[in-house]
C-alpha cells in the first residue's frame, strides 16, 4: 500500500465514526460575549442618599400646615431632587434616566423659620458634595456633578424666591467637550451677547413693567460676571475675546416676549458654562463656580430653574 492510499484510509475511518452532531465535530457550545455591567461613578450612591434627604425635607415642607402659598414651590424643588435621587440610583447616571426608588420620608420642622434654616443647610451640604466630586473628575462627568451643585444652589435660592417651573431633563443628551480655550472664549462671548441682548430687552419693556427693576439688577450681575471672566483671562496672560459690535437679537413686540428673550440669553450662558466645565483641563473648581454663578443670574425674575442647569435640555 502506498503512502497516498494509507492516508485516504485513515481519513475514511475518521469520517465513518463521526456524525454532524458529534461533539468531535461541533465542539462544546461557545460562550456568548456579555459586556461588563455598567459601574456607577464613584460617589453616586452617597450623593443619591443626600438627594433623597433633600427631597424628603422639601416634600415635608410642602405638606406642612404653615406652607401656605409656598407649598407648590417647595414641591417643585422636591421633585428636582427626587429626580436626581432616581437618576443616581441607576446603573448609568450619565444617561439621566431615572429608575424606581422609594422616597425617604421625614416630619416637617415645626415652623417655617426652622424649615428654611434646615433646608438651606441641607442644600449647602449637597452643593459642596457635588462640587467636590466635580473637582475630582473631568469631561462630561465633571459637568454632571457640577450641574447638580448648581441645582442645589438654585434650590437654596428658590427657598425664598418665587419660581414656577424648571426645564425638564432630556435623557441621553450630552454636554460637548471641546478645546479648553475655545470653551472659555465661547462662555465669554455668551456674556457679551447677553449684555447686548438684555440691554436691548430693557429698552423694549414698557415703563409700567414690574420686571424692570429686577432686570436692571440682572444686567448688572451679567456685566459683573463678564468682567470677572475677562480679568481672569488677562491675569492668566490670555487675550479674552472682545464682544461683537452687534449681535442678532430677535425683535419683540411685548413685555412677555422681551423677558423670554432674556431667559434664552441666560440659558445660553449656563450651557456654555457647562461646556467649559466638561472641557476644563485644569482648575475644574473654577469652572464649576462659573456654572453655579451663571445658573442663578435669572432667578430674581424666576428664570433659569432646571433639573440639570447647563445641560442642553431646552
Amino acid at each position: 500500500m502506498d503512502r497516498r492510499t494509507l492516508l485516504l484510509g485513515i481519513v475514511g475511518l475518521g469520517a465513518a465514526g463521526c456524525s454532524v452532531s458529534d461533539p468531535r465535530i461541533t465542539g462544546t457550545p461557545q460562550p456568548i460575549y456579555t459586556p461588563p455591567a455598567p459601574v456607577p461613578p464613584v460617589g453616586a450612591e452617597h450623593l443619591a442618599g443626600l438627594e433623597a434627604g433633600a427631597a424628603a425635607l422639601l416634600t415635608a415642607m410642602a405638606g406642612a400646615p404653615w406652607a401656605g402659598s409656598d407649598a407648590a414651590r417647595y414641591q417643585l424643588l422636591a421633585g428636582i431632587h427626587q429626580l436626581h435621587h432616581a437618576v443616581l440610583a441607576s446603573a448609568e447616571p450619565l444617561r439621566r434616566q431615572p429608575v424606581a426608588v422609594d422616597p425617604a420620608t421625614i416630619a416637617a420642622p415645626a415652623t417655617r423659620e426652622q424649615a428654611l434654616s434646615t433646608a438651606a443647610g441641607t442644600l449647602t451640604t449637597l452643593q459642596q458634595a457635588h462640587a467636590a466630586l466635580a473637582a475630582q473628575t473631568t469631561g462630561e462627568l465633571a459637568a454632571f456633578w457640577a450641574s447638580q451643585a448648581a441645582s442645589a444652589v438654585q434650590s437654596r435660592t428658590a427657598l425664598t424666591t418665587a419660581v414656577s417651573g424648571a426645564t425638564k431633563a432630556v435623557p441621553l443628551r450630552e454636554v460637548a467637550v471641546i478645546a479648553p480655550a475655545t470653551a472659555t472664549d465661547d462662555l465669554l462671548d455668551r456674556y457679551h451677547e447677553a449684555v447686548y441682548g438684555i440691554e436691548s430687552a430693557l429698552g423694549r419693556l414698557t415703563t409700567a413693567s414690574p420686571a424692570r427693576t429686577a432686570l436692571d439688577g440682572i444686567v448688572l450681575a451679567v456685566k459683573s460676571q463678564r468682567d470677572a471672566l475677562t480679568a481672569r483671562g488677562r491675569a492668566a496672560s490670555q487675550t479674552p475675546v472682545p464682544g461683537a459690535a452687534a449681535y442678532s437679537i430677535p425683535t419683540t413686540t411685548s413685555d412677555d416676549a422681551a423677558l423670554a428673550l432674556v431667559a434664552t440669553l441666560l440659558a445660553a450662558i449656563s450651557q456654555a458654562a457647562a461646556v467649559a466645565v466638561a472641557s476644563a483641563a485644569t482648575d475644574v473648581t473654577t469652572a464649576v463656580g462659573d456654572l453655579v454663578d451663571a445658573s442663578i443670574l435669572g432667578l430674581p425674575l424666576g428664570m433659569g430653574m432646571a433639573e440639570y442647569p447647563g445641560w442642553p435640555d431646552s
